[in-house]
């Protein structure tokens, strides 16, 4: 058993990075929260639109952090060794990638936008309201992608403080804009969920502007440029290809197999969406510091690999997880306790709130094992290089077990929502036993830079 780490860099580092980035998580909720709840002030139909409407945009910002989390993994490596000239021109890969991709899923949702809402729900006055809400927010998208993709790479150098003030400042304009456009305030027409998507749109665009100010003018670590752009490293390609490639796929597959749920939730009614992204709210409020530490424990142990201090990143590692499933603890107990109180700022009948409290009972749970689960898969795992096992390990128990039972119990054996809402969660147990069982075999600790350093012995 290695033991934990007790010095105070270590958790200066700790905190330095994963509070401000569960800071952001918190203004990611609070959208999503004061989205909800100013949609539900006009029904059940318009939750539920603008929560199928947004399945493609979660699967665009799973891919776009899965190409930031695959430079990641080099990153915080060349960040140990020291090495800034790696890390610009993996970060002009990534940003090139994340270009394409943008415009690509734009053009999608843009060219089909009712094609996409009936994948997610067969509901005639759903899809009608979603559509409309698609047609204006797709343009956000390429915004999205280039600051998303910029911000979560720079995590990777310690830099988080940017993230936190971009999306703070982008809150506060989100929220304004939605008031005036859903409502219909300051003399503008009230658009009802259109005007969810202009608030949207709004705050995309000054997200982006911000982030290329900040780029071109302030940023001292990298002083990454525009021109790098033009330079393409070609052994660099391959590495980040190499390292990449399992973390989209992991990224994509799950977050489209997230979107299966919510097309099998979709297919039960209305009510239930409601329900379902009522107790998704609250989920991401107690779950916001498990993924600031995810996140963190990829820089932290990536960063000690690169420095070639192999036998430090282990016991990082191990005291990582040790604090996440603590945090996990807390986070169970607080959506238990937050359950009754948060469902009664919603405007939707007694058997919604009933149901999205139970639902919030199952989450509870789920959330207990995921805090050992995420840490180790995007974060310790990615961190040390080992990106494969990690996509295979969700995946599998994704793909091969919890869907196929969730279609089964909510399709062939008709059984109750709350059965096959149990179903589609039940895999974080299986994966919290395997990750425990990797974390300690250390056969992810990789050291992924050219010229990689000795490893040291502590």
């Amino acid at each position: 058993m290695h033991k934990l780490v007790k010095d105070k860099a270590f958790y200066k580092m700790l905190l330095g990075i994963s509070v401000p980035i569960a800071l952001q998580n918190l203004i990611s909720f609070g959208v999503n929260l004061t989205d909800t709840v100013m949609l539900g002030s006009l029904g059940e139909v318009s939750i539920s639109a603008v929560q199928q409407a947004n399945q493609p945009f979660f699967i665009f910002t799973l891919l776009t952090i899965g190409l930031a989390g695959g430079a990641t993994v080099l990153t915080s490596q060349y960040w140990g060794k020291g090495d800034v000239g790696a890390i610009n021109k993996v970060f002009a890969i990534a940003l090139k990638t994340a270009f394409v991709v943008s415009l690509a899923v734009t053009a999608v949702v843009l060219l089909f936008p009712a094609g996409v809402m009936r994948i997610f729900t067969n509901d005639a006055q759903v899809v009608e309201q979603g559509v409309g809400y698609l047609r204006i927010v797709a343009f956000s998208y390429f915004f999205y992608g280039i600051t998303n993709t910029y911000l979560t790479t720079l995590r990777s150098v310690e830099n988080v403080r940017i993230s936190l003030g971009v999306y703070g400042t982008s809150f506060v304009i989100n929220v304004a804009c939605n008031a005036v456009f859903i409502f219909g305030l300051l003399g503008m027409p009230a658009l009802g969920v259109r005007g969810a998507a202009v608030g949207t749109l709004v705050a995309r665009v000054c997200e982006f502007g911000i982030v290329l100010v900040y780029m071109l003018r302030f940023e001292k670590k990298l002083h990454f440029r525009l021109r790098y752009l033009r330079r393409l490293d070609r052994p660099l390609l391959r590495d980040y290809l190499q390292h990449s490639t399992p973390v989209v796929l992991n990224e994509l597959f799950w977050g489209t197999g997230m979107s299966v749920h919510a097309m099998i939730l979709g297919r039960l009614g209305a009510q239930v969406i409601a329900a379902s992204t009522i107790a998704n709210v609250v989920q991401q409020l107690t779950t916001v510091y498990i993924f600031g530490i995810s996140h963190a424990a990829a820089v932290i142990v990536g960063k000690a690999i690169g420095a070639g201090r192999e036998a430090y990143a282990k016991r990082c590692a191990v005291t990582l997880e040790v604090l996440s499933i603590g945090v996990g603890a807390v986070s169970l107990a607080a959506l238990l306790l937050l359950r009754g109180f948060a469902v009664s700022f919603y405007n939707v009948d007694a058997a919604t709130k009933l149901l999205a409290g139970q639902m919030m009972v199952v989450l509870a749970f789920t959330v207990f094992f995921q805090s050992s689960s995420l840490p180790c898969i995007i974060g310790i795992l990615r961190g040390g290089g080992d990106t494969r096992f990690g996509m295979a390990l969700d995946l599998s128990f994704m793909w091969l077990f919890s869907i196929p039972l969730g279609l089964l119990c909510a399709f062939v054996w008709k059984l109750p929502v709350l059965v096959v809402y149990m179903a589609l969660r039940c895999e974080e147990v299986c994966k919290f036993v395997i990750c425990l069982f990797r974390l300690f075999s250390f056969k992810w600790v990789r050291n992924v830079t050219r010229g990689a350093a000795d490893p040291q012995t502590e």
